[in-house]
C-alpha cells in the first residue's frame, strides 16, 4: 500500500506538471487570439478611414475640376478679347489622362483643330496659366518663340497681361526682329528684369548678359 501511495504521488506530480504546461500554452494562445482581435478591429478602422479618405479625395477632385474648368474659361475669354468665345469648359478625367472640351453659347463643342494658330496658342497659354494658378506651385516658366503666332492685338495682351502674372520667373526665347519687334519690346520693357543674348561663334555659342536692356534691339 505504501508503494501504491508513492506511485499515486508521482502520478499526481506528473499530471500537475503537464497541467501547468497546458495552462501556459493556453495563456499564450489567449494572447495570440487577443492580438488577432485587436488587429481585426484595427483593420476595420483602417478600412473605414481609407474609405473616408477616398470619399474626400473624390470630392476634392470634383471641386478642383470645377475650379479649373472655370479658370480656363475666364482666362481664355480674356486672352481672346471675347467674353463669350467659350461658354463652358468640360474636363474629362480618364485614368491618368485629361481631355478638355470647349463649348460655345449653343452648347456645341468647339473644334480646337479648326482654331487659328494664334487661337491655339492662346488656348495653350490659358491652360498653362490655369494649371499654375490651381496648383499654387512656384516654378520658372520657359517659353520658346513666345509671340510667333500672335497678331499685334493679341501679342500686346500676352505681353502685358499673361507673361507678367503666370509665374514669378518667366524666361522668353524670342528671335529678335522676327518674333519680337522693337515696338513689342518697348511694351515689354517695364516687366523685364534682365536680358541675355546668345552669341554664336564658328565652333561654339555662349550667353552674354547685357548691362543695358536697351541694347537688346538697336
Amino acid at each position: 500500500e505504501e508503494q501504491n501511495v508513492k506511485e499515486l504521488f508521482l502520478q499526481k506530480g506528473q499530471i500537475s506538471k503537464e497541467l501547468s504546461s497546458i495552462n501556459e500554452d493556453v495563456s499564450k494562445l489567449s494572447k495570440i487570439v487577443s492580438v488577432d482581435e485587436s488587429d481585426s478591429k484595427k483593420d476595420i478602422l483602417a478600412s473605414e478611414l481609407i474609405e473616408s479618405i477616398n470619399d474626400f479625395l473624390i470630392a476634392l477632385k470634383v471641386e478642383k475640376k470645377i475650379s479649373l474648368e472655370e479658370k480656363i474659361k475666364i482666362i481664355l475669354n480674356n486672352l481672346m478679347h471675347k467674353d463669350d468665345f467659350v461658354n463652358r469648359v468640360e474636363i474629362i478625367v480618364n485614368e491618368d489622362m485629361l481631355d478638355i472640351n470647349l463649348y460655345d453659347k449653343e452648347e456645341s463643342i468647339i473644334n480646337k483643330g479648326k482654331l487659328s494658330k494664334g487661337e491655339q496658342q492662346l488656348y495653350a497659354s490659358s491652360l498653362l496659366q490655369a494649371f499654375i494658378e490651381e496648383s499654387q506651385m512656384k516654378f520658372p516658366i520657359f517659353i520658346d518663340s513666345p509671340l510667333q503666332k500672335f497678331d499685334k492685338i493679341h501679342a500686346n495682351k500676352i505681353i502685358t497681361e499673361f507673361y507678367p502674372v503666370i509665374s514669378e520667373q518667366v524666361i522668353l526665347f524670342p528671335l529678335l526682329g522676327k518674333e519680337l519687334s522693337k515696338k513689342e519690346f518697348e511694351i515689354m520693357k517695364p516687366y523685364i528684369n534682365s536680358v541675355y543674348k546668345i552669341k554664336n561663334q564658328t565652333d561654339f555659342s555662349y550667353i552674354e548678359k547685357l548691362s543695358d536692356i536697351n541694347n537688346l534691339i538697336s
